[in-house]
Formats: C-alpha cells, sequence, structure tokens
C-alpha cells in the first residue's frame, strides 16, 4: 500500500467511509438477525448498521460487536429445475435433493411429492413433460390440454421445461433427434402445398416436412407439430429452407430455452 492509499483510506475514515464497513455486521437488536445487518458507516469511534429484515437502524460506539459479515449461502445448484415448494418439501420433508436430477430422479421425486399431498390437484410431471414435447415446448398449450389453468400448474410446467433445457435437454426430440437429412426443396415445396390445402400427404412428405423445417427424424407426429404454426409461417419457413434457413427449428428452440 502506498503513502497515497494511506491517505485515502484515513480520509474516508474520517467521514465514516471505512473500507472495512462493507465487510462487517452486527447482531440486530430489534429482530435478533446476525444475517441481515448492513454497516453503512464506520470511523474510528462509532459505527451504524441497520437491518434489511426488520428496518431497524441502529447507532454504536461498541466497535467490538461488529463482526465479519457471513458468506453468502452458495447458490441451490437445483433452485432452476425445482419449483420452490417442491425444493422446499424435498430439503425437509425427502431428507435431500439427489446430486444429479437425471429423468427418473426427477420423475420420482415429484411423484413423491404429488403423494405428500402439498400441493393437491397437479397434474403429474411425466404428463406435463410429454405435453411440452407434443406442443413443442409451448406453455400454454400443454396447460390448456391438460385442462389445469392454476397458477402451481403453470409453475410445474415452467420448472419442467427449465428441467428440459438443462439436465434432460438429452431427451428433447429437437435435439436428440436432430438429422443431418436435407430433403429436395422441390419435394418439401409440393409436401407443404399438400398439407396446407388439406390433400393427402403421405408419410414420407410428412417426414420430409419434419426433417426439413425442423430439421430431426422424429419427434411428435409431423401433423400435430406443424399444426402449431400458421399456414404463414409454414410458408415462410419452407421458402427459408430453400435459403438453407430452418426457423421453426429456432422456434422450438428458444421455446425450450425460453
Amino acid at each position: 500500500m502506498t503513502w497515497l492509499d494511506d491517505l485515502r483510506r484515513s480520509a474516508a475514515v474520517a467521514v465514516g467511509r471505512s473500507p472495512d464497513r462493507e465487510g462487517l455486521a452486527a447482531r440486530c437488536p430489534q429482530c435478533g438477525r446476525d444475517d441481515t445487518t448492513v454497516v453503512h458507516y464506520l470511523d474510528r469511534r462509532h459505527a451504524e448498521f441497520w437491518c434489511v429484515h426488520c428496518g431497524a437502524v441502529v447507532s454504536t460506539r461498541d466497535l467490538a460487536s461488529l463482526r465479519p459479515a457471513p458468506a453468502p449461502a452458495p447458490p441451490d445448484p437445483h433452485a432452476g429445475v425445482l419449483a420452490p415448494a417442491v425444493l422446499s418439501w424435498a430439503r425437509s420433508a425427502a431428507g435431500r435433493v439427489p446430486a444429479e436430477l437425471d429423468r427418473a430422479a426427477y420423475l420420482q421425486l415429484h411423484s413423491r411429492f404429488d403423494r405428500a399431498g402439498v400441493l393437491p390437484g397437479l397434474p403429474a410431471v411425466s404428463a406435463v413433460i410429454g405435453k411440452l414435447h407434443d406442443h413443442g415446448y409451448r406453455i400454454d398449450p400443454v396447460l390448456a390440454e391438460l385442462g389445469c389453468s392454476t397458477p402451481a400448474a403453470r409453475e410445474r410446467a415452467v420448472y419442467a421445461r427449465r428441467w428440459l433445457a438443462g439436465p434432460g435437454r438429452g431427451h428433447c426430440w429437437i435435439v436428440s433427434r436432430e438429422t443431418a437429412d436435407r430433403p429436395a426443396v422441390s419435394g418439401v415445396e409440393s409436401a407443404a402445398e399438400a398439407f396446407l390445402g388439406g390433400g393427402e400427404v403421405s408419410r414420407e412428405q410428412l417426414g420430409d416436412l419434419r426433417a426439413a423445417l425442423f430439421g430431426t427424424d422424429g419427434g411428435p407426429g409431423a401433423r400435430r407439430l406443424l399444426g402449431l404454426f400458421t399456414a404463414a409461417e409454414i410458408e415462410a419457413a419452407v421458402t427459408a429452407y430453400g435459403e438453407g434457413l430452418r426457423p421453426l427449428r429456432d422456434a422450438v428452440l428458444r421455446e425450450l430455452e425460453s
């Protein structure tokens, strides 16, 4: 530390802005919490702090009562894929959360949560995941088909989709069934024209449409999948395919990762 640094530190302490205050905390005399106080003033003789839990503002000359602030708790690695109620239940009633939330562990954990009756009336998470696949990872049509419109049901679908985008990504058809096949543009245009016109479309034509527009060789039925998009969107996607693009595949991936 240079003499200039010493001078700056002394000046900060003189006006109550000691740099040490950022690493200190104190027990709140009003609510008793010792993990929610922030020291905002500190000089050589007294300190002031406030409690973000109860709002108390305290001034003290007992500088010995200040202690190093506790390190922030590390983020829970499962908080992004388990709804708060499920995570809380798993930490308490279930005892623990498996380190790796693969498909079997994720489904089993939710089945046990549902049997415990913490939030009755929710659709099974396995059903939610299945419908997410069917509907291109869009939540609204999933809830509509399951007949569930409660906030808790939506929350379940949101967190299930987050699991699919993370630990469960390998189960997503848009990822696992990706193919390098590129059907001829003329055949795709003919298939799209027949499909949109309500005409007869062979299984091979529907397969070509799916491969062209979504870049996959499997997943939900092509008719169901194409039904998620308007005629204008499909027509535009066919044109884009001729230019080497797959906007509908991009749209599905955005839904998965949103």
